[in-house]
């Protein structure tokens, strides 16, 4: 079995959820809480063993609360003791890499550490795996049971079969609530009919899961159930430039370089946040800016050596029906259709936020910059530095000075 550091990251913000947060997470913990964590950990116990590590990855909703989010997370992590260690990963350590770097020269790669939004948290964990000297890594999120106990087995069997067709790949599994099911709630308020995301995900996931083999190609992954060799993490970073969504976006990054996803229908784990505290047009906006500026950076592409096109029918049914020319008229119905709901609620405030969550679109629209390229650039310095620390000696060096030990 190939040797796997299994990555989690956790997400807190201000006790009781009051604060302002500079980064918008969808269901942070409250520093005065317990959170999910541990329950996620707990359910690995049973599945641990040898190659397989366990590393935490920690982020605070605003940057003041780094330093007692990492002491909180450390006391759930110690109190009382797991049954197998875990390395943590916060803002002290990435000061601590940041100052490897400097003192080596690679002082233009800082800037890709970063804690600050999803994918920057996700590129921490590729990071880790990294210096950890690990062939895979297998991503998971903090409010998650993993209940299945030939989890590791499928993946090796997964790996093993993908590795001798495919020089680099991705893998991916699904999600199941509690009650073991797979497609999602689709929500019943008029706006929803013009942004039909859930309906278009259960689509996407019915083709999936219901036809064809076990394990096939797929235009989308969940950040939370996704296994990702050395070979595709050293070279393909998440794009922390969104909002939300980095993890089918990074499936789409992939395509790029020819790199394709499989999807296992058996692989699964089971989801259970917390309910979500943020109001429907907070996460609309999220959503929007989301699907405006990937759909720019289709639009951008332009051809290059080495690259392939990728097509928004490529995608489809999801994320592919948010990237086509229809998004705008999608967003500018539903949002009408959100903020008179909340003005006939008696919620002027949220029906004006509503609306300007448009304002948005269009700066996305106007925008000239070129975001494929820009994605390009990041790719470029990313396998940069993946290449150099992947390498024994330094990973070694890296590790000593970020945990003090090799």
């Amino acid at each position: 079995m190939p040797d796997y550091l299994v990555a989690i990251p956790t997400y807190w913000t201000h006790p009781a959820g009051r604060g302002e947060e500079a980064v918008i997470y969808g269901h942070p913990t409250p520093l005065d809480g317990r959170g999910t964590l541990r329950r996620t950990l707990l359910s690995l116990a049973p599945l641990m063993a040898p190659g397989t590590s366990v590393a935490v990855v920690v982020a605070a909703a605003h940057p003041s609360l780094a330093e007692a989010v990492e002491a909180r997370v450390r006391q759930v992590l110690a109190d009382p003791p797991l049954p197998y260690p875990v390395l943590l990963c916060g803002h002290s350590h990435l000061r601590s890499l940041a100052a490897f770097l400097e003192a080596h020269g690679r002082g233009g790669h800082v800037p890709l550490l970063s804690l600050e939004g999803y994918g920057a948290v996700r590129n921490v964990t590729l990071i880790t795996a990294t210096l950890c000297q690990a062939a895979a890594l297998v991503s998971l999120d903090d409010d998650e049971v993993v209940d299945d106990p030939d989890f590791f087995v499928k993946i090796a069997a997964d790996l093993e079969a993908l590795v001798a067709s495919h020089p680099v790949f991705g893998l991916a599994g699904i999600y199941q609530d509690g009650a073991g099911e797979v497609l999602l709630p689709e929500p019943q308020a008029p706006c929803a009919r013009f942004w039909p995301k859930f309906r278009w995900m259960n689509e996407a996931l019915r083709r999936l899961i219901l036809t064809g083999p076990n394990l096939q190609p797929t235009p989308l992954a969940f950040g939370g159930n996704m296994i990702l060799p050395a070979a595709l993490f050293r070279q393909i970073p998440f794009d922390p430039a969104l909002p939300r969504g980095e993890d089918v976006d990074y499936v789409m990054n992939s395509r790029f370089f020819g790199i394709p996803f499989f999807l296992d229908r058996t692989l699964a784990i089971t989801h259970l946040p917390p309910v979500g505290t943020h109001p429907v047009w907070r996460r609309l906006r999220q959503d929007l800016v989301r699907f405006a500026y990937v759909r720019q950076k289709l639009r951008r592409q332009t051809p290059r050596p080495g690259l392939a096109r990728v097509e928004a029918a490529d995608l489809m049914p999801y994320p592919g029906n948010f990237l086509t020319d229809d998004l705008d008229l999608l967003a500018y119905r539903a949002h009408t259709l959100l903020a008179r709901q909340y003005l006939e609620d008696g919620d002027a405030r949220a029906a004006r936020r509503t609306l300007e969550n448009l304002e948005f679109l269009e700066e996305v629209n106007r925008d000239e910059g070129d975001a494929f390229a820009a994605y390009l650039d990041l790719q470029r310095h990313w396998e940069a530095l993946m290449t150099w620390l992947a390498r024994p000696e330094v990973a070694a060096a890296a590790r000593r000075a970020v945990w003090g030990a090799a």
